[in-house]
């Protein structure tokens, strides 16, 4: 549940709204019951950040990616563009960030609401998503560190991949180590082993 914001306003567009004014979504979201802390100096971001459950951005579009990462850099937040319509610029829609979700001065109260239940959630799922890339990214770059460190066995000692994996699982399991640290060691000394074999020819 989101119930505190950071609102970043570009000061490019800060002229363009007043507290006062209906379309302020900072003052909406107060008269919500929600807590705003609003800021349009982008020195005060490590500091703001770690008071909140969410960011929200208003700022143009060509500007919204370079304020998301430069806040986000502090703390991993759900990510709400409150979008700013200008007529004057031409919209470029590659933008290279996650944003949860999206705000306008022109939703109901109860369209800003589902907004932000919709966005936790969203953010809830990206994060997790990205726990589990990174888990299997691990899990493959560890396939791989054993895979050359089978290979290097069977060329040493002359043995068949079964041979070298039983190897080094006994080697984990008598050093109290993981599989994949035992051969991440193997492919270390590896190269010291070449070098000794080659001077003992000279």
């Amino acid at each position: 549940m989101l119930d505190s914001f950071l609102l970043f306003m570009d000061p490019e567009v800060k002229q363009h709204y007043k507290p006062t004014d209906p379309s302020y979504i900072g003052s909406r979201l107060q008269d919500l019951g929600y807590r705003v802390i609003k800021t349009t100096d982008p020195s005060s971001f490590e500091a703001l950040i770690q008071q909140v459950d969410a960011l929200i951005i208003c700022s143009p579009t060509a500007e919204i990616e370079h304020w998301a990462k430069k806040c986000l850099s502090y703390r991993s937040l759900p990510l709400i563009w409150w979008f700013h319509n200008n007529p004057k610029v031409v919209v470029n829609c590659q933008i290279d960030i996650d944003i949860d979700a999206m705000l306008c001065s022109t939703m109901t109260d109860n369209e800003i609401h589902w907004s932000l239940h919709l966005c936790s959630n969203r953010y809830l799922q990206r994060i997790q998503w990205q726990k589990e890339r990174e888990l299997l990214l691990s899990k493959l770059e560890e396939r791989k560190q054993i895979e050359k460190a089978k290979s290097i066995l069977c060329d040493i000692k002359n043995i068949s991949e079964s041979e070298a994996y039983e190897f080094i699982r006994k080697q984990a399991m008598d050093e109290r180590k993981r599989v994949v640290d035992v051969a991440t060691s193997i492919i270390d000394v590896y190269p010291l082993l070449v070098a000794n074999k080659g001077d003992g020819r000279k």
